[in-house]
């Protein structure tokens, strides 16, 4: 069995209105002849067939042995939009994947977008959880140039806390450094920078010990957080910000990860810091960057034992989503 947490879809509706009607987003087509998406110049996400196409999707996860996909929007999300139509964007993703999911209830489960910043993000969290029924919820590491621990989200975070709900953070291509712009730079090296910071912000303002019910899920194995835990403990002592109830360490081994890192070592560092238990599988599917055999693979090389490998590969998102 294999629970695969970190998939995306895009509904066609979604990105006729992303085309139309949002800021800075394009739908250029590469060389290869792939369309893909573009937000201010920077490359964000290649549409490749199964990212848009659910029968495919589903030839691909039985020829590959995935039982159960988790989807979930990715970026620009509804963040790119003016705030009417990004309430209306939200709407529209998650009665889509409401249907998805009534579909294929054994093979989709569905994280539900929210316009945050709008004044509408409660009562859409609302809506998707408990009328349409959806498994919990996908926001971005920022959004616009807020952070996530920004006063402004806190209803959202308040809401989100007390219906105890799964949260998946994805980066929104925020990191939008000249340097970043050739050799896709912003995908490979800026969403899990991006991470990191959300992470590092996250623990820094006593996040955690205010919304100590949220099910905080991190991509990417968590970015640089693995490997630079000591060094955020360090600033949790020298700094006075840096000062919370809790140092980054104890707080930031209650989150969960997920395996999108193919390097065996990076995932054994994750593993070694946190515990398989805190570990979910992820693939990225279908980015063309996401390869789930590949993530297969590098969980198997990264020298779990069988219950641990278990754990990871499918019973600890099975608690998590309370899967049948």
């Amino acid at each position: 069995m294999l629970v695969d947490l970190h998939t995306h879809f895009y509904p066609e509706a979604y990105l006729a209105l992303l085309e139309h009607q949002a800021h800075g987003v394009r739908i250029r087509t590469d060389a290869q002849g792939r369309r893909y998406l573009e937000q201010h110049g920077a490359r964000l996400a290649t549409l490749t067939r199964p990212m848009v196409d659910l029968e495919e999707r589903l030839r691909i996860m039985d020829h590959l042995g995935a039982s159960v996909q988790v989807l979930s929007l990715t970026s620009p999300n509804v963040y790119a939009f003016p705030e009417p139509v990004a309430v209306q964007a939200a709407r529209l993703v998650n009665r889509v994947y409401a249907e998805v999911k009534g579909r294929h209830p054994d093979r989709f489960r569905c994280l539900a977008s929210v316009p945050l910043g709008t004044g509408a993000e409660v009562e859409e969290l609302d809506y998707a959880v408990r009328f349409l029924g959806l498994d919990g919820v996908v926001v971005g590491t920022t959004v616009g140039e807020k952070p996530l621990d920004d006063p402004a989200f806190q209803p959202f975070w308040r809401r989100a806390d007390e219906l105890g709900l799964v949260v998946l953070l994805h980066p929104m291509g925020g990191l939008t450094s000249p340097h970043l712009q050739d050799f896709s730079l912003v995908p490979l090296v800026g969403f899990p920078a991006e991470t990191t910071v959300a992470l590092a912000r996250m623990a820094y303002s006593g996040f955690f010990d205010r919304y100590p019910r949220v099910k905080l899920v991190a991509p990417h194995a968590g970015g640089a957080v693995p490997y630079l835990l000591g060094r955020l403990d360090t600033g949790y002592r020298a700094y006075a910000e840096c000062a919370a109830a809790r140092p980054p360490s104890e707080v930031l081994r209650r989150v969960y990860y997920d395996t999108v890192n193919t390097y065996p070592p990076a995932l054994r560092c994750l593993l070694d810091t946190v515990g398989p238990e805190k570990v979910v599988f992820g693939s990225d599917f279908p980015h063309v960057i996401g390869h789930l055999e590949d993530g297969v693979r590098a969980l198997q090389e990264a020298g779990l034992n069988p219950e641990g490998l278990e754990a990871v590969l499918w019973r600890n998102a099975r608690d998590l989503l309370a899967l049948a």
